[in-house]
């Protein structure tokens, strides 16, 4: 694989030379050669190294690393263990019911793989209301504009040619995980339309788009709690019952489009409702807070706050602190 000479020169009762010649760099290698280059200073390869506590972190974002060949897998779970939770699948197949099961933040696969290839691994993970959010790095030895464009049309989020830099791969996952925290964000202002009492703006509204699966969830479940912001006693379990699916299913779903748990974001529509019904004038603190559902008016008092950064009066009042 490396086009390396072996040689050797002897002489009898002298002793013997063996000398292994390697060329430098990597240009000679073959195209299907598995290549990481190490920017670092790299720990023993080969030494069982300490990873994260099986008991994950869930203040630290979770990656699934799909990779058929071993030592590269082992190699790529080593180095991203030291800054995130880290599970691993062996081929597309494997790595796709592990997605199922653990719902990462964060997929890095490998293309060419036996059973299931990296290409249809990515059109099952776009494809299914359950991970369609799931960012998706795509790692390939191809280079021609052909195979990029077709790793983008599936949806991938990017691609990695090899050999690759392990410096650049860590700077593109933290790069997407930034960027999307960013959409979270303007994806619960939009679903929210709402106004910001503190900057005094309204938050434009999202430009027309085609409804994703993702849309259409959040569709229904924003629509139900407004037909139910009256009813102190909804709970979680009335959400789960309208939309049919299981409380893990929708935690996760609505914690990676909106940076929110469920009970989160539905307190997050009732305050943004309680704004709008102060603006308009009409009704008074008691009333708005039983028509958002919040019986005790020192918590609402409590939970407008820590959102707006006023007490619902000074909202009213236009007053800032």
């Amino acid at each position: 694989m490396h086009k390396a000479t072996v040689s050797v020169s002897s002489e009898e009762g002298t002793g013997s030379v063996f000398e292994v010649r390697l060329k430098p760099g990597v240009t000679h290698l073959e195209e299907s050669s598995d290549v990481v280059i190490c920017d670092e200073d790299s720990p023993e390869e080969h030494k069982e190294q300490e990873h994260l506590s099986t008991e994950k972190n869930r203040e630290i974002p979770t990656i699934l690393v799909v990779e058929d060949n071993d030592e590269l897998r082992s190699f790529l779970v080593s180095v991203l263990s030291k800054k995130f939770n880290v599970l691993e699948a062996p081929n597309g197949e494997a790595g796709w019911e592990r997605t199922l099961q653990e719902m990462p933040d964060f997929v890095i696969t490998d293309i060419m793989m036996p059973e299931l290839d990296g290409i249809e691994y990515t059109r099952r993970v776009r494809g299914n209301e359950r991970t369609s959010h799931i960012p998706v790095i795509l790692l390939t030895a191809k280079t021609d504009m052909e195979s990029k464009l077709e790793c983008l049309k599936i949806g991938a989020n990017d691609y990695i040619t090899k050999p690759f830099s392990m410096a650049y791969l860590e700077t593109r996952v933290e790069n997407i995980l930034e960027e999307r925290k960013k959409w979270q964000d303007k994806y619960r202002n939009d679903l929210l339309k709402t106004k910001s009492f503190v900057t005094d703006k309204a938050v434009e509204p999202p430009a027309p788009k085609p409804e994703t699966q993702d849309d259409v969830l959040m569709r229904k479940l924003v629509e139900y709690i407004e037909k139910h912001m009256d009813n102190g006693e909804l709970t979680l379990d009335d959400v789960l019952d309208e939309l049919k699916m299981s409380r893990w299913h929708l935690t996760t779903k609505i914690k990676a489009l909106v940076g929110l748990t469920p009970n989160e974001f539905i307190r997050e529509l009732r305050l943004s409702r309680a704004a709008k019904l102060i603006e308009e004038g009409e009704y008074n603190m008691t009333q708005i807070t039983y028509m958002i559902g919040m019986t005790d008016s020192r918590y609402f008092s409590r939970s407008f706050k820590q959102k707006f950064g006023v007490t619902p009066t000074e909202y009213k009042s236009g007053r800032k602190i």
